[in-house]
């Protein structure tokens, strides 16, 4: 999770309500790549609920003179965003500086910066003011709405409080043995001397993880028919259906044959068969259970009160779609940093050697993984799967110095802060030493955003991937296909190495044992 993601996941028992809600799609596609339509909006919003106000009625529009804004591309050049980000966003900071913003009409204005100054002080503001959960308001039409994602001020802190216990590091030891064995199972399928795409393995580990470590499904028939569905459903959503769907013009049911008719009808069976499974073990004594669900489901507030069914089925699709590809994205990255730099790759392999001694890896060898983690970071801060944060402010405020309006959304650009050459010295060299020995700033560093709206999946995210490359590198030896770069490529909500980052397998272990 992922993802790295904007920030992550969060009452009323009843037969799931129709999906009306537009698909997911990261912060920079919902501005961008959905900037031609209007602001996604909820087709059919629960009872008691406002539904999502129209762009202008949401974003203060009215009130936002285009003069008290920092300079920046016009609507064409804007367009590259979608083609190609990191360069638009290259492309922008030299034109621009630190500030700049995006207009596109129907849209809140975009103010991009990466400052460190106003970072911190974006990160660290009045959440009754930076209002993350309505910046990111476009993709609860796709996870549903009710995921922590989305929630501001009292409601964000409420649901957070309950969730972020079942994230904690201490309870990722109960999933390195599940870990270990999806990517196991996942080596072992790999062909030899044969070139294949490693992204879509990677998706079908951190797949089978979520599965497993946050749902809890093991073999049976209601698990089989969620996998099944879950697989439907995002497979729609990954294609290029879900970029379309960013159009509320597209977002039209016409039956089940056509496409947004089909993904309400999936994620209607996925709640069916979601709140089939909270009921059961809500109801059912059993052995406690360490899954992500079990516990959220064991959850309660100072009150006594627990999380509704729809608040966890929300977070669970938000884990999926979210951290699923996010944390796919970027171990994907990671081999491609690996691949082009082989004595990296050979002191990761030498450490995971060290660590584990003859024993698969294991939750007591995670932690002394420093080197791998550091080359975990040097690639998320090169290589960011998501290219900003946002905040979308209730009040005018004044931010480093800089006077903005109500209603524009500030995004602290992740990619840019990244690669400055005043916070990171030889900022576009891969070299992940600079992550030992030394606290980083996180307002230099936010591959899971920052504040109080940090990903409440960071942990998992990055205990997965620690035990996932350490048995790649335990197990097999890459190589890369020559002649390939690898470039931007649109996954979901996240940036993806090009056609899938193909590979070969030179050579195979048998089993976990270096």
């Amino acid at each position: 999770m992922i993802a790295a993601t904007p920030s992550a996941p969060c009452e009323q028992p009843a037969a799931p309500a129709p999906v009306t809600s537009c698909p997911p799609t990261s912060l920079f596609r919902r501005h961008l790549c959905g900037s031609l339509s209007r602001r996604a909006e909820v087709l059919a919003p629960r009872p008691k609920e406002k539904p999502p106000l129209s762009s202008v009625a949401d974003t203060s529009l009215a009130g936002v003179k285009p003069l008290q804004l920092a300079p920046g591309p016009g609507f064409f050049a804007t367009l590259n965003f979608v083609r190609n980000p990191f360069r638009f966003l290259d492309d922008s900071a030299r034109r621009y500086g630190d500030w700049f913003t995006l207009r596109v009409p129907g849209v809140a204005p975009f103010v991009f910066t990466s400052d460190p100054v106003a970072i911190r002080e974006i990160f660290q503001g009045d959440p009754a003011i930076f209002l993350a959960g309505k910046a990111n308001r476009p993709l609860g039409a796709f996870t549903g709405e009710r995921s922590l994602l989305f929630l501001d001020g009292p409601a964000h802190l409420h649901d957070r409080r309950l969730i972020l216990p079942a994230f904690h590091g201490e309870r990722m030891q109960a999933y390195a043995d599940i870990m270990r064995s999806v990517a196991d199972a996942e080596i072992d399928r790999w062909p030899i001397e044969q070139p294949f795409p490693i992204h879509p393995a990677m998706r079908a580990i951190t797949f089978e993880v979520i599965m497993r470590a946050v749902f809890g499904l093991q073999d049976s028939p209601n698990a089989a028919l969620i996998r099944e569905t879950l697989s439907k459903l995002f497979a729609l959503y990954a294609s290029g259906f879900g970029t379309l769907f960013a159009l509320p013009a597209l977002r039209i049911d016409l039956g089940p044959l056509s496409p947004w008719g089909r993904a309400v009808r999936l994620h209607g069976e996925f709640s069916q068969l979601l709140f089939a499974t909270i009921r059961e073990r809500r109801e059912t004594v059993a052995e406690p259970r360490s899954d992500i669900l079990s516990m959220l489901l064991l959850a309660r507030d100072e009150n006594g009160v627990p999380l509704d069914q729809e608040a966890l089925r929300d977070e669970m699709l938000t884990l999926l779609l979210a951290g699923h590809e996010t944390t796919a994205a970027s171990l994907s990255w990671v081999i491609n940093r690996l691949l082009g730099n082989p004595e990296v790759a050979e002191r990761a392999r030498s450490e995971v050697r060290s660590v584990t001694g003859a024993e698969p890896i294991g939750a007591v060898h995670v932690n002394k993984l420093r080197y791998l983690e550091a080359v975990i970071n040097e690639t998320m801060r090169l290589d960011p799967v998501i290219p900003n944060a946002g905040r979308q402010l209730q009040a005018p405020v004044t931010i480093a110095g800089r006077q903005l309006p109500a209603g524009v959304v500030v995004a602290p650009c992740i990619y840019l802060t990244h690669r400055r050459s005043d916070l990171w010295e030889d900022a576009l060299k891969f070299q992940p030493e600079r992550f030992l020995g030394s606290r980083i700033d996180p307002y230099a560093f936010f591959p899971f955003g920052g504040g109080t709206r940090r990903c409440v999946g960071a942990a998992f995210a990055t205990y997965q991937m620690k035990i996932v490359l350490a048995q790649i590198l335990a197990r097999v030896e890459l190589k890369p296909i020559p002649g390939y770069t690898a470039r931007l490529e649109r996954r979901s909500i996240a940036i993806a190495p090009s056609r899938g980052l193909p590979i070969v397998v030179s050579s195979r272990r048998s089993g976990p044992r270096l």
